[in-house]
């Protein structure tokens, strides 16, 4: 019964305060819309006048005189011309110069590690991995299985990281190995 007498008068509010937003304009408070006419579809053809062309050299042979030889036939069998072993030694093309040795670009310098930070990323590894071992495999699931598999990877991921010296990537893994330990220790 209460809730009912809450809601009856929010009901209310709501109906008259959309009844009151809507706008009351007639078809007489609103101008006429001009409309100009449409323009005129007729459209004349443009004079086409070609360009002069220069003056063509006269035609001795009747054929066209080629720029290229013309490839010979493979059809034409054993009555192809070899060519001359002397002329082709003499039209040899000219070798391009050796290529330049190419030179790798300079690897960025590497910052010298922090021993706080290798010490930290250190710590957190350690106690996800007693943190897992710690957990009994046998008593869980299928998806918590893996997701130790997985934070075992992860674990990894987080030593090679901190071998190579890559310590943010390290510290990033590693706290999620923590973190998917924590929660299948129930902690």
């Amino acid at each position: 019964m209460r809730k009912e007498l809450l809601v009856l008068p929010l009901i209310a509010v709501v109906a008259a305060g959309c009844a009151s937003a809507q706008a009351k304009a007639t078809a007489e408070d609103r101008p006429a819309l001009m409309v100009p006419a449409p323009p005129s579809r007729i459209v004349e053809p443009a004079e086409v006048i070609p360009e002069p062309v220069a003056e063509l050299p006269p035609v001795s042979s009747g054929a066209p005189p080629r720029s290229t030889p013309r490839p010979a036939s493979p059809r034409s069998g054993a009555s192809e011309a070899k060519p001359d072993p002397k002329a082709v030694a003499d039209t040899k093309p000219a070798e391009p110069p050796p290529p330049e040795p190419a030179v790798p670009p300079p690897a960025p310098p590497r910052p010298t590690p922090d021993p706080n930070a290798a010490k930290a990323v250190r710590t957190t590894i350690d106690t996800a991995r007693g943190i897992l071992n710690g957990v009994n495999v046998g008593n869980l699931s299928n998806v918590r299985k893996k997701a130790h598999s997985d934070a075992k990877l992860l674990l990894q991921q987080a030593e090679d990281a901190l071998k190579e010296g890559n310590l943010a990537f390290a510290q990033g893994v590693a706290n999620k190995a923590e973190t998917l330990a924590k929660e299948l220790a129930g902690r």
